[in-house]
C-alpha cells in the first residue's frame, strides 16, 4: 500500500501563511452524536480536529516555534492521524520543525506485564521507524522515564529543549494511560505555553460513535457489529486514510544533529527463539504491508476454511503483533480487504468477509475497555461470576503454564508460547478453556500468563477472549460449553502434525495415537514416552465446573 501523499498547497507568493491547520481528509464535517449513555469512560474533553479556517484559541502561542509528534502504540509513518496533523501544523511557522518523540517506560511496561518479546518487536520496528523518519528529514527523540511519575518532566524536558509549542498524540484507551496523559497535557498547557491536540486513532469507529439506539454502548458482538458495519459502509470518512507527513526542511539535520545520530535500543533481552521469531515478525512498516498485501491477495479467501488448522502459517494472516505495535492501523487492513472484496464488507467473498468480522471483534473489544472500564482493573465483565471459587493449585497451574498437563493439544499450545511468543488463536481458545473449566483456575491467572509471553499481547482482546473462555465476559461461551480438549485435538490436528512440531516425545506415535497416548498405549510403552500422565478427568472436571457455575448463578 503506498503512502497516501498530501495534494499540493496552493497559495499566493509571498503571502504570510495563517496559522490555521488545513482540514484534514479524515475529518468528519459532521459531529459525532453526543450520547446518553451514563456507564461508558469517555472523555468528555475530546479535542476535535481543526478545521479549514478555524484559528486557535486565546491560549495558543502567537508564534508556532517546533511541533512534536509524541509516539506510542502507533509506530508507523503512513495513516498516522496525529503525524499527519503534527506535520501540517508544523508547516504554519517560519522555519518551524517536527519532531518525533518515543518514551520507554520500563516500570510502565512491568505495570502492564509487557511480554520481553513483545518489547523486543517494538524497539526492532522503533528502529525501522526512525529509519523512516530520517528520509523526511524528521528526527527521532527517544528517552526513558524509569519511573511511570516520571513521563510529565520527560516530555517537558523535550519539549523546552526542542523549542515546541505545539504537542500531537494519538490516544490510548487504557485508563492508566488516559489518566497518565492527562497529566501531562495539564503540565503542557498550564500558562497557555504549548497547545496540546489529541487524535482518535485507534479504532475505524470512535467507541463514542458506536451506540445503541438510546445512546448506550453495546455488550454483545453482534448487534455492535451490525451497527459499526452500517457507519463505516455509509460514512466513508471513517476509512479516509490520513495523508503521509511533509519533509522537514533539510536545515532540520543540522539543528537536531544529535537526534539523528544517537544510539536507540535496537532490541529488548529475552530467552526466546530470535532467530524464528524475526522470521515470522520481522521489523518495518515495509514488511508489514508486504504482508498484508499478500494475504488479502492471494490467502484471504480462504481464510474461512483455514484459519483454525494450527500447524498453517498461511491460514492466518499473522498481522497481530503489527497491529498491536501500530506499525499497521486496522483501517489499512480494513481497506485492504475491502478493496479486494470489490468493495464490500459484509457481503462477498466468504474469507474476505470472515477476515473483516475478526478485525470487527478487535474494534468492539475496544469499545468494551472504554465504556467498561472496570475490565481494566482486573475486574470480571459480570460481576456475579467473581463469586466463583476458583482452585488454586499451583503445582497445576505451573503443568498449564509449562505445557505438561498430559493433554497433547494444550501442551503443545504452550509450548508454541513458551518457545516463539505466539501462539494460534484456535489454540489460545483451548489452551484457555482448559485452565478454566478443566482446571478451576481463574481466568485472570492465564490472562497475565498470556500477556508476559505473547508478542502481540493486547490488553482488549486478551481479557476479552479470556472472559469469553472463562464465560465471565461479553457475548461469553455459556458455561455449560466446556471445549473437550480431545475432540478439539482430533479435529483441527487430526493428522498430530500441529503436536509433532511441539511434543517431538510423541512424534513416533501415530495419527492415532498421538492425540491420547496415555489411554490407546500399554502402560510399560507410554512410561518410554518420558510424556506426563493426564493431570485432572475431563469428565469429572467439567461436571465440577458446571455445577459451580450453576451456584454462582443461583445467587442472583
Amino acid at each position: 500500500m503506498q503512502p497516501k501523499k498530501r495534494p499540493t498547497d496552493e497559495g499566493t507568493q509571498g503571502e504570510a501563511p495563517k496559522r490555521t491547520i488545513r482540514r484534514s481528509p479524515f475529518t468528519s464535517s459532521t459531529p459525532a452524536p453526543a450520547s446518553t449513555n451514563n456507564n461508558h469512560n469517555e472523555d468528555n474533553d475530546h479535542v476535535p480536529i481543526k478545521t479549514e479556517d478555524q484559528t486557535y484559541g486565546p491560549t495558543t502561542p502567537t508564534v508556532t516555534k517546533n511541533t512534536l509528534i509524541w509516539f506510542r502504540n502507533d509506530l508507523r509513518v503512513q495513516d498516522n492521524r496525529a503525524l499527519y496533523a503534527a506535520s501540517m501544523r508544523s508547516k504554519v511557522g517560519a522555519a518551524s520543525v517536527l519532531v518525533a518523540l518515543y518514551i520507554c517506560s520500563p516500570e510502565e511496561w512491568a505495570a502492564h506485564d509487557e511480554a520481553p518479546v513483545k518489547i523486543d518487536f517494538w524497539m526492532r520496528n522503533l528502529v525501522a521507524l526512525r529509519a523512516e523518519l530520517a528520509k523526511l528529514d524528521i528526527p527521532l527523540v527517544v528517552r526513558t522515564a524509569e519511573h511511570q511519575e516520571d513521563v510529565v518532566t520527560v516530555v517537558q524536558g523535550v519539549v523546552q529543549a526542542c523549542g515546541v509549542s505545539h504537542v500531537f498524540w494519538n490516544k490510548e484507551l487504557m485508563v492508566d494511560e488516559k489518566n497518565r496523559d492527562k497529566r501531562v497535557r495539564l503540565a503542557l498547557e498550564e500558562g497557555g505555553r504549548v497547545v496540546v491536540e489529541e487524535y482518535d486513532d485507534q479504532c475505524i469507529v470512535p467507541p463514542r460513535d458506536v451506540r445503541t439506539k438510546t445512546g448506550n454502548a453495546y455488550s454483545v458482538f453482534t448487534p455492535f457489529y451490525k451497527t459499526w458495519c452500517h457507519l463505516v459502509e455509509t460514512d466513508p470518512h471513517y476509512l479516509d486514510l490520513a495523508y503521509a507527513p511533509e519533509p522537514n526542511a533539510p536545515e532540520a539535520r543540522t539543528l537536531f544533529q544529535e537526534h539523528f545520530s544517537a544510539t536507540i535500543p535496537a532490541s529488548h533481552p529475552h530467552a526466546l527463539d530470535k532467530d524464528e521469531i524475526q522470521r515470522l515478525f520481522p521489523a518495518g512498516e515495509g514488511k508489514a504491508h508486504a504482508r498484508l498485501s499478500e494475504f488479502v491477495q492471494k490467502r484471504a479467501t480462504r481464510y474461512h476454511v483455514r484459519r483454525d488448522v494450527p500447524h498453517e502459517e498461511s491460514g492466518c494472516s499473522m498481522l497481530s503483533a503489527y497491529l498491536n505495535a501500530g506499525v499497521l492501523s486496522v483501517r489499512q487492513c480494513v481497506v485492504a480487504a475491502r478493496a479486494a472484496n470489490r468493495n464490500k464488507i459484509v457481503a462477498g467473498d466468504e474469507g474476505l468477509k470472515t477476515w473483516i468480522k475478526e478485525l470487527g471483534w478487535r474494534e468492539f473489544y475496544r469499545n468494551i475497555l472504554v465504556s467498561f472500564p472496570r475490565v481494566c482493573k482486573s475486574r470480571a465483565f459480570q460481576p456475579i461470576t467473581e463469586k466463583i471459587q476458583w482452585s488454586d493449585h499451583g503445582p497445576r497451574f505451573q503443568a498449564w503454564c509449562q505445557g505438561k498437563t498430559g493433554f497433547p493439544i494444550v501442551d503443545a499450545g504452550m509450548r508454541q508460547l513458551n518457545t516463539i511468543g505466539y501462539m494460534h488463536n484456535r489454540l489460545r481458545m483451548i489452551v484457555a478453556c482448559f485452565l478454566v473449566k478443566d482446571l478451576m483456575i481463574n481466568w485472570q491467572w492465564g490472562e497475565k500468563y498470556f500477556m508476559q509471553h505473547l508478542i502481540d499481547g493486547d490488553l482488549a482482546s486478551n481479557n476479552g477472549g479470556w472472559q469469553w473462555s472463562a464465560s465471565t465476559g461479553t457475548d461469553a461461551q455459556p458455561y455449560f460449553r466446556v471445549f473437550n480438549p480431545l475432540l478439539q485435538s482430533q479435529r483441527f490436528d487430526p493428522n498430530g502434525t500441529f503436536i509433532r512440531r511441539w511434543v517431538p516425545e510423541l512424534k513416533g506415535l501415530t495419527d492415532k495415537q498421538i492425540h491420547e497416548p496415555h489411554k490407546v498405549l500399554l502402560p510399560t510403552q507410554f512410561a518410554n514416552l518420558g510424556y506426563p500422565k493426564p493431570i485432572v478427568d475431563h469428565a469429572t472436571a467439567k461436571t465440577r465446573y458446571i455445577e459451580e457455575f450453576k451456584r454462582v448463578l443461583a445467587t442472583k
